[in-house]
């Protein structure tokens, strides 16, 4: 898993939060133990405080539905097995390959992988922009190892991606387009589904 770049502001917002809540939450330690425990022993101060609240906020609370529909947070939260299909240049656009898609994701970290029947990909850099008419737009440089029944002329290559998110009432859609780099050479679209709630 990667880091990944948003420019949603909640990257600035969330950590002073954190600190207020740190702050608050070793103040209250202090006096409900105050007089109770030996002054040699320590408690978590403000700092430790704040490091398990990010944890925390970082693997698990990010994805309360609720910090999103109150626009605290506005990064889609991706996580999830996504089917679709490619298409490709290679072949004239004419075929839809069967594909899938695993977004691992945390508040800060991101890993997509795409698999189709004769390669895989996996991100190396990654963002997800939000100010845009769609949900959110999900864009990442890969590197593509093909499988052993691959076509002959197909070799490790890298290339971007680029997918708008679109939510509808019983599904999330992304689709785009991908291009890879000197040595494959080709450009195609992306199509990936999955239900809501998943």
């Amino acid at each position: 898993m990667h880091p990944y770049a948003t420019d949603s502001a909640e990257r600035r917002l969330v950590p002073f939060y954190l600190a207020a809540a740190s702050i608050v939450a070793a103040f209250l330690l202090h006096k409900t133990l105050e007089g109770v425990i030996p002054w040699w022993i320590d408690v978590p101060s403000v700092m430790g405080f704040y490091a398990l609240f990010f944890v925390a906020f970082e693997r698990w609370l990010w994805r309360i539905p609720f910090l999103h529909s109150s626009g605290l947070l506005r990064a889609p939260n991706l996580n999830g097995r996504w089917t679709g299909y490619v298409t490709s240049s290679f072949d004239g656009h004419t075929t839809n390959h069967d594909a899938s898609l695993e977004i691992h994701q945390t508040w800060t970290g991101l890993s997509v992988c795409l698999k189709t029947v004769q390669s895989q990909s996996r991100s190396l850099i990654g963002t997800i922009t939000t100010q845009n008419p769609t949900a959110g737009t999900l864009s990442y440089e890969y590197i593509n190892e093909p499988k052993a029944n691959a076509v002959t002329n197909m070799q490790i290559h890298r290339g971007t991606a680029k997918l708008d998110l679109i939510t509808f009432e019983d599904k999330w859609v992304l689709e785009g387009e991908y291009y890879s780099a000197r040595g494959r050479q080709s450009f195609g679209t992306l199509h990936f589904e999955k239900p809501t709630g998943t």
